[in-house]
C-alpha cells in the first residue's frame, strides 16, 4: 500500500508539474508582449470609475495604472514610450454618457505627462458601459499595428451593448485585451472570455490575460512590487 501511495503522489506530482502554470503577474504579460519590441505598441488604458468603486478605491486604481504605464516605458529598454516607440491613450468608463475618451492615443508623448494626465483623471458615474468603454479603445487603437487595452474593472457590467461580443470582435481584429478584475463581485465568466489568450515564456499553454484581486488596495501592491522587480 505504501509503495503503491508513492507512486500515486509521484504521478499526481508529475500531472501537477506538467500541468501547472505560474500565477500570472503584471510585470509577465507585460514582458511576454512588449519585451521584444519593435514593433511597439499602442495601449488603450481603460478604467473603470462606476459607483461601486469608492474614491479611495478610484485612487488605489490609478496609482496601478500608473505602475503599469512605468513598467511598459521600461520595457523592452527604458524610455519606451515615446512618438516613435509606445503610445498612449486612456478611456473612462462608468454610465453611458460620461464614458469618454480622456486623452487619445499618442496625445502626450513621453511618460512624465502620460503620468500625470492620469493621475489628474477624475471618478465621474454611477452605472458601468464596458461596452461603449471597449469601443471607444478600438477606435482609438485604429486597425494596425500591435494593440492593447488594458482594463480595469471591478466587473459589474450593468448598462450598454453585450461587452462579451465587443471583446470578442476586437481580438478577431488582431487587438490584445487584458483584464484587471478586482472584488468579490467580478463576473469572472465573462471577464475570461473578454481576456485575451497570450503566450507566455515558460508556458506550454496559452493563459489568459486576466489578473484578479480581492481589493484595490491589493492591486496597487501588485503592480508596485511589479515595478520594483522590472527597475531593480
Amino acid at each position: 500500500m505504501k509503495s503503491a501511495a508513492l507512486v500515486l503522489l509521484i504521478v499526481v506530482g508529475m500531472v501537477f508539474t506538467v500541468l501547472g502554470q505560474e500565477p500570472l503577474t503584471p510585470d509577465k504579460i507585460i514582458k511576454a508582449l512588449m519585451g521584444s519590441s519593435p514593433p511597439f505598441w499602442k495601449v488603450c488604458f481603460a478604467l473603470d470609475s462606476s459607483g461601486s468603486i469608492s474614491d479611495k478605491d478610484w485612487d488605489y486604481s490609478k496609482s496601478a495604472s500608473r505602475d503599469i504605464l512605468a513598467i511598459i516605458d521600461n520595457t523592452p529598454g527604458p524610455r519606451s514610450i515615446a512618438p516613435t516607440k509606445h503610445r498612449i491613450g486612456l478611456v473612462r468608463f462608468s454610465s453611458t454618457i460620461p464614458t469618454r475618451v480622456v486623452f487619445s492615443l499618442g496625445t502626450y508623448p513621453l511618460f512624465k505627462n502620460n503620468d500625470i494626465a492620469i493621475g489628474d483623471v477624475l471618478k465621474v458615474g454611477y452605472l458601468t458601459d464596458t461596452y461603449k468603454g471597449l469601443l471607444l479603445c478600438e477606435n482609438e487603437l485604429g486597425v494596425n499595428g500591435s494593440r492593447l487595452v488594458w482594463v480595469t474593472t471591478d466587473g459589474l457590467h450593468t448598462v450598454g451593448g453585450n461587452a462579451v461580443e465587443k471583446a470578442e470582435a476586437m481580438q478577431k481584429k488582431g487587438i490584445i485585451i487584458c483584464v484587471v478584475a478586482v472584488g468579490s463581485h467580478a463576473q469572472m465568466k465573462v471577464i475570461n472570455r473578454m481576456a485575451s489568450l497570450i503566450d507566455i515564456p515558460g508556458s506550454n499553454t496559452k493563459q489568459r490575460c486576466v489578473l484578479n484581486y480581492k481589493t484595490f488596495e491589493a492591486l496597487r501592491s501588485d503592480t508596485l512590487s511589479a515595478l520594483h522587480r522590472v527597475l531593480s
